[in-house]
Formats: C-alpha cells, structure tokens, sequence
C-alpha cells in the first residue's frame, strides 16, 4: 500500500542547523528556494558562472547568498540539485563531486542520472530525490496560498540513517506536505515521468494541434478553432481537477458532450502506441535518445521549435491572445 505523507507526518528538525544550497536558480530552483526560505530554512545558492547565466545576479537581487556551484557544494549540508537533467554530469564531476564530505545529502528533482548511473554518488552521502508536481511558479504560487503541490519522495542511498526524514523535511520547507507527498522509487519517479511527459504532454499538444489543423482545413475561423483545440480544454481540466473525471462526464457537461467522450474519444487514442512507447521508456530508448539528442547539441529540437513557432496555429494564438485577453 502506498505511503502518503502530509503536513502532520513531517518534521523540518532534520534541517534544523543545517544549510541548504539550492544548485541551478531556474524555473524550480527560484521557486523552491523561496519557499524554504519562507519555511525558515537557511538557504544559499549555487549557480554557473555569471558570464555563462545572469542566473546568480537574480538570486542576489533576490536575497539570496549566492556563489559558485563548488562553494555551495561545500558550506551546504544538503544540496537540491535544480539543473536540467543533461547539464548535470559535467558540472555534478568538475564541482560538485570533489567538494562533497562524508555526511552530506544530495537530493535531485528527478532520478534520471542516478536511476542510468550517468552520475554515481559516493556511498557516504545520502542520495535522496524530491520532486513536486508542478511547473516551478506554480509551486511557488500555491505556496504563498498557504496550499501546497503534490509530490514524491524517494531515497536511493542512506547514508546516515535519516535520508527519508531529510527528503521529507525539504518536502515540507517547499510545501508539497500540505498537499501530500507520496514515497516511491528513483525508477518509477524518472520513468513514470519522462512517460507522462510523451504521454500527456505530447499527446494532448498534438491532439490540439490536429484539432486546429482539421477545422482551419475545412474552412472554420482560426480563432475559432484556437478557441476550440486550447481554451476549451483548459476549462474542462480545470473543473475534472476539481471534482473528478467521472463526476465531469456524468454531471458537469451536456449529454451530447457526454456521448461524444464516451463513443468517439476511445478511437482517438492509439492504445498499442501508448504501450509501446512505456516499453521503450522501461528499456532506456527514450533516455538514450534524448543523452544523444542533447550531445548533439540539439539539432532536432532546433528544427522542430522553427517550424512550430512559424505555424498557422501559434500566429492565431499571438492575435487571440492581443484580441481577446488570457
């Protein structure tokens, strides 16, 4: 049975006296620093270089203590490691592993270069993962709405007897305990999330794409269309969060709305490609590919940004957004 922790459950005690560096100050690294500052969690910063990012003069201006990804890696006694996933082995090998010290906790925001062995942590330090379930603003957000993002916790290595109250305790200082925190794996975080993101995220931005592309074909207005493949779904999630998928179908739309879901919507998705692509997620294909995608610097990402930021679908979004607001 799963373990679910919550506010109650948790302790920050683990962090009592302790420094937290919080390595990498993006999206998620800015958020979750300011809420375990906000938790009274002593909190430092560790960035690049400030000729390769203007990543560090922002967390100064912030408030923050910050310096070097070495120099935070020393004074701190647990350290959040923000940075995206394949820019962390360089840095994780030139900075981070010569300075660790017996005792110390590495807590990373996603398994994937522990769970592939691309980065291999000394066995004197605890090696832990937390992750919160949202973009980095929005953790922030329903922070400072005294709520919380769930999340998950899980440990790797224990080194000193206490690595599952450490990971807990940063998940409380970030707020995710206020929602819940549920304990699980590096692989199944890493894998179950590189599979959402193909999943649900690819998928569903594809099916509105191709849901713009059919009206717009067969003469509807763009923005119409726009309207239909973007701001219709972005109600309906909002209200199936709120109460419930079924509660949604049976209760909360038209009976013609009802029909088309539970007739039409199964001939949408493709259910042996699903499969498939978690086979290929379980066999490393998709971490592979995207290990070599990266050290390649990216040239099929390049491609496909240019010809989707030059399509008919992202230039009516630019106007309906000008014409009718967010």
């Amino acid at each position: 049975m799963e373990k679910i922790y919550r506010d109650a459950d948790v302790s920050l005690k683990p962090l009592e006296g302790k420094v937290v560096a919080v390595i990498g100050y993006g999206i998620q690294g800015k958020a979750q620093a300011a809420n375990a500052r906000d938790s009274k969690v002593k909190v430092i910063v560790g960035t690049r270089p400030p000729e390769e990012s203007p990543s560090r003069a922002q967390a100064k201006a912030d408030g923050f203590e910050a310096m070097s990804i070495a120099e935070a890696t020393k004074k701190a006694d647990v350290l959040l490691i923000e940075l995206a996933d394949p820019a962390q082995p360089p840095i994780y090998k030139a900075e981070i592993a010569p300075n660790l010290s017996p005792g110390k906790t590495l807590c990373f925001c996603h398994g994937f270069n522990v769970l592939y062995g691309v980065i291999q942590p000394p066995k004197d330090v605890n090696t832990v993962l937390f992750v919160p379930n949202a973009p980095g603003h929005f953790v922030r957000q329903k922070y400072l709405a005294g709520e919380g993002v769930y999340g998950c916790v899980a440990v790797d290595h224990d080194a000193t007897g206490n690595a599952m109250a450490i990971a807990l305790a940063v998940a409380k200082a970030v707020g995710s305990t206020r929602a819940g925190v549920v304990e699980m794996s590096f692989q199944h975080e890493t894998e179950g999330d590189n599979f959402e993101e193909q999943i649900l995220y690819g998928g569903a931005i594809q099916l509105m794409k191709m849901c713009f592309r059919v009206m717009v074909e067969n003469g509807y207005p763009p923005s119409f269309a726009y309207a239909k493949a973007i701001r219709s779904l972005r109600s309906v999630i909002d209200v199936m969060d709120e109460v419930g998928i079924e509660e949604y179908v049976s209760r909360r739309c038209s009976r013609t709305a009802e029909f088309a879901i539970r007739t039409r919507g199964p001939r949408v998705v493709n259910e042996e490609a699903i499969r498939e692509i978690f086979r290929e997620t379980e066999r490393g294909e998709f971490a592979r590919d995207w290990m070599q995608e990266w050290s390649l610097g990216m040239p099929t990402l390049h491609r496909l940004r240019r010809t989707a930021a030059d399509s008919e679908m992202e230039k009516t979004g630019q106007s309906w957004r000008r014409d009718f607001g967010r």
